[in-house]
């Protein structure tokens, strides 16, 4: 168990969220929600050059394409890198 309760016992998801909630609010963070944290660790994770693949196996996605439909838009450079990559296997550089 990640968070247990005071007591040992299992946290239960819905009262964990709201006291998430709570205490981002208090540390002026804004409303923030647990899974909001998942968003920002796979955009952080794509930022800094992990592949989608390595990405959606830590999410727990059951496929790829999940984690592309979900966050595809944010390796836009992995296009673009593939496109100087064939450009300067074809004509030097």
């Amino acid at each position: 168990m990640i968070f247990p309760s005071e007591v040992g016992t299992p946290t239960d998801p819905d009262n964990f969220s709201h006291t998430f909630s709570k205490l981002a609010k208090r540390a002026r963070l804004g409303h923030w929600h647990p899974h909001e944290l998942r968003h920002s660790g796979a955009s952080l994770m794509l930022a800094q050059g992990t592949p989608l693949h390595v990405v959606s196996e830590i999410l727990g996605h059951s496929g790829i394409a999940i984690t592309k439909d979900i966050y595809g838009h944010l390796v836009v450079d992995d296009k673009r890198a593939a496109a100087e990559a064939m450009s300067g296997a074809l004509f030097g550089g």
